[in-house]
C-alpha cells in the first residue's frame, strides 16, 4: 500500500513564498485542526496538486492558487509544492512541482515552471532525478502510488466545495463512477478485443486462403516439374541422337572427300593414258612414215629386233597393268558413289520426315485456331481474330480454361442438385408407389368382400325360394333380410366414400408427372455429360497441341544452328520455315543432281566424248 510521509509547501495561497513550511503524515493517522483561514483546505489543495495536476475550484486557472505578488510586495512569486510519498513496493520517492506568478501591469501571469521526480538508485545509493512534463507527471504519479486518478480527485483528496457530488445529475453521477470504477476503459478494451477479434478472424481467413491459395501453387509446380524432367529426357535423347547424326555425317564428308581426291587422280590417269594413247598413235604414224620411207631394210639384227620388242611389250604391259589399276578404282569409286546416293536419299527421307512433321504443326496450329474460334463463338468468351500468334493463343488458352473450370463447377453444382432432386423424386416415387400398391390391395380386399356379400344374399334367396312352401315365421325372416340389406348397403358407401378410383387416378397423374420430370433431369444428365465429353476432347486436343509446340520448338531450338548454316545464318519465323527449307531441299537436290551428271560424264570413255 502506498504511503504519505512528508510534504512541503512554499507560496501556496496564504503560506509565504519566503518560508517553507513542512507538514508530516503520522500513521495510522493524521489529523489537521485550527481555525479557519489556518490553511487545512490548502493543505488538501497542495495534496491534490502534488498527486493529481488539478488545480482546485474557483482557482482562476493557477492565479489566486499561488501567493499573491501584491500582498509580497513582488512582482514575480515563486511557489513549490513537494511530496515524498512511498510506492506500492516500498519505494522512497519524491514529487516537486513548481509555480510562477507574475504580476505584469494589471494582469496576472500564471506558469508551471518544473515537474520532478525524485528516487533513490538502489544498486549506488545515489539520488536520481527525472524531469517531467505536466502531463506525464500526472499520468506517473497515480501509476506510482497504485491508485487511478479519479479516486485521487473524487474520493481521497476531494474539495470542500466538491465535496457533495454524490448529489449532481444521473449524467454527472454515470462520468464519475465510469472514472472511479475505469468502466470506460473495459468498454473501450471490450471494443478493442472485439475489434482485433474480427481482424485476426479476417486475417486468418486470408491466410487459409493464401494458404490453399499455395498448394494449388505447390501442385501446379510439382506438375511443371514432371514435365520439365520429361522433357529434358526426351531433350537428352534427341540431342543424342543429333550427335551420333553429325558423326555420320562427318564420316561421310570424309569419305565424299576421299572419292573426289580418287576421282582427281583418276581424272589424271584418263588424262596421261589419252596422252600415252595419243603418243602411240603419232608413233605409229611416225613409224609406219619412217618406215614407208626407208629404202633399205633395218640392218639390225633379230637379236636387238626382239630385245627392243620385248621392251616395247615390257612398256606395254606396265600401262596395260595401270589401265586395269584404274578401271578397278573407277569400280570402287562407282560403289561409293551408290552409297553416297543411298546416304543422300536417306537424308531426303530425314528432310521429309520433318517436312512432314512441319506440315503436322502447321496444320495442329490451324486446327488449333479453328477450335478456339469455334470454342469462343458457341461459349460466347468474346471475339477473336482470323489468324492467331502463338502468345495469343496461348491467352486465348487460358481464358477457355478460366470459362472451363468455371462452367465445370456449374456443372458440379447442377449434378449434385439434379442427383439430389432426382433422389427426392425416386422417394416420392417409391413412396406413392407403395401407397398405390396399399389401395389397391384394400380396393381389391373391398371388392372380394362385396362379392362375397353379394353372394351371400343370392344364396340367401335361393335359400327363401327352396323353402317357400316352408311356413317360417315371416317377420324373423324379413328382420334377417333387413339386416344383410343394411350390411350390403354400408359396405357399398363405405367402398363409395373411399372413392378409390378418384384417389388411383391422382397417383397414377402424379407418377407420370415424376416419370416425366425423371425423363427430363436423365435429359439434362446427359447433356451434361456430352459437355463433359466435349470439355474432355478439348483437353485432350489442348494437351495435344501443346505436345506439338513443345515438339517444334525443341526440334527448332537443337537444329537452330543446323538450320541457320542452312539458310545461310537466317533463323525465320514457325510460318516461313517450311518455304523456305522447302526451297534450300530443292537447291542441294538440284546441286547434287547437277554434280552426279557432271560425275558420271567424267567417268565416260574417252572415246564417245
Amino acid at each position: 500500500m502506498s504511503t504519505i510521509d512528508k510534504m512541503l509547501i512554499k507560496g501556496i495561497r496564504s503560506f509565504s513564498p519566503d518560508n517553507t513550511h513542512v507538514i508530516t503524515f503520522y500513521k495510522p493517522l493524521t489529523l489537521i485542526v485550527g481555525p479557519n483561514g489556518a490553511g487545512k483546505t490548502t493543505i488538501i489543495e497542495s495534496l491534490k496538486h502534488a498527486c493529481t495536476g488539478e488545480l482546485p475550484p474557483n482557482a482562476r486557472s493557477g492565479q489566486s492558487f499561488v501567493h499573491d505578488p501584491k500582498v509580497a510586495g513582488e512582482t514575480e512569486v515563486k511557489a513549490q509544492i513537494k511530496l515524498r510519498f512511498k510506492t506500492a513496493a516500498g519505494k522512497d520517492v519524491v514529487c516537486i512541482r513548481s509555480f510562477q506568478l507574475t504580476q505584469k501591469g494589471a494582469k496576472l501571469e500564471y506558469k508551471a515552471i518544473e515537474s520532478v521526480l525524485q528516487t533513490i538508485d538502489p544498486v549506488t545509493g545515489e539520488k536520481v532525478s527525472l524531469s517531467y512534463r505536466c502531463a506525464d507527471m500526472d499520468r506517473e504519479v497515480p501509476a506510482l502510488m497504485g491508485v487511478s486518478k479519479a479516486i485521487l480527485e473524487n474520493v481521497i483528496f476531494v474539495h470542500q466545495d466538491e465535496a457533495n457530488w454524490p448529489l449532481a445529475d444521473g449524467a454527472t453521477l454515470k462520468k464519475k463512477f465510469d472514472d472511479i470504477f475505469s468502466a470506460t476503459k473495459y468498454t473501450k478494451a471490450l471494443e478493442v478485443i472485439k475489434k482485433l477479434h474480427k481482424e485476426q478472424a479476417q486475417e486468418i481467413k486470408m491466410q487459409k486462403l493464401k494458404l490453399e491459395h499455395s498448394h494449388t501453387l505447390r501442385d501446379a509446380a510439382y506438375k511443371l516439374q514432371d514435365s520439365i524432367d520429361h522433357d529434358t529426357h526426351n531433350s537428352d535423347k534427341l540431342k543424342a541422337q543429333i550427335q551420333k547424326l553429325d558423326q555420320e555425317i562427318a564420316e561421310i564428308q570424309m569419305r565424299i572427300n576421299q572419292i573426289e581426291k580418287t576421282i582427281k587422280d583418276l581424272r589424271r590417269l584418263h588424262e596421261e593414258v589419252r596422252l600415252l594413247e595419243t603418243k602411240r598413235s603419232t608413233l605409229f604414224s611416225l613409224q609406219e612414215q619412217q618406215y614407208a620411207k626407208l629404202t633399205e631394210e633395218n640392218e639390225d639384227t633379230d637379236e636387238e629386233l626382239m630385245e627392243w620388242q620385248a621392251k616395247f611389250e615390257q612398256n606395254l604391259g606396265a600401262l596395260r597393268i595401270k589401265i586395269n589399276k584404274g578401271e578397278r578404282d573407277l569400280a570402287d569409286q562407282t560403289t561409293q558413289i551408290d552409297i553416297l546416293n543411298k546416304k543422300y536419299n536417306q537424308e531426303c527421307v530425314n528432310i521429309g520426315k520433318q517436312q512432314a512433321e512441319a506440315d503436322a504443326f502447321s496444320a495442329t496450329e490451324k486446327e488449333r485456331n479453328a477450335m478456339i474460334q469455334q470454342l469462343f463463338r458457341d461459349y460466347n468468351l468474346g471475339s477473336v481474330g482470323l489468324s492467331l500468334s502463338h502468345d495469343a493463343a496461348t491467352q486465348m488458352t487460358s481464358r477457355a480454361e478460366v470459362r472451363l473450370k468455371e462452367l465445370m463447377k456449374d456443372v458440379d453444382d447442377k449434378k449434385h442438385v439434379g442427383e439430389a432432386e432426382v433422389s427426392k423424386v425416386w422417394k416420392l416415387v417409391e413412396a406413392n408407389s407403395r401407397k398405390l400398391s396399399e389401395l389397391q390391395g384394400q380396393l381389391a380386399a373391398k371388392r372380394k368382400s362385396e362379392e362375397d356379400m353379394q353372394k351371400r344374399v343370392e344364396e340367401i334367396d335361393v335359400e327363401i325360394e327352396d323353402h317357400a312352401h316352408v311356413k317360417y315365421d315371416v317377420s324373423g325372416l324379413d328382420e334377417k333380410e333387413k339386416q344383410l340389406e343394411e350390411e350390403v348397403n354400408r359396405q357399398s358407401s363405405k367402398l363409395s366414400e373411399k372413392n378409390f378410383e378418384t384417389e388411383i387416378d391422382n397417383l397414377r397423374v402424379e407418377i407420370y408427372r415424376l416419370e416425366q420430370r425423371i425423363k427430363s433431369l436423365h435429359r439434362e444428365k446427359d447433356g451434361i455429360a456430352k459437355e463433359s465429353v466435349d470439355r474432355v476432347q478439348l483437353d485432350l486436343k489442348r494437351e495435344e497441341l501443346a505436345d506439338r509446340e513443345k515438339k517444334m520448338k525443341m526440334i527448332l531450338e537443337d537444329n537452330k544452328d543446323s538450320i541457320k548454316k542452312a539458310l545461310k545464318g537466317r533463323l525465320p519465323s514457325i510460318e516461313n520455315l517450311k518455304k523456305e527449307i522447302g526451297d534450300v531441299f530443292r537447291q542441294v537436290t538440284f546441286s547434287f543432281l547437277g554434280s552426279e551428271s557432271c560425275i558420271l560424264s567424267f567417268f565416260e570413255d574417252p572415246s564417245q566424248k
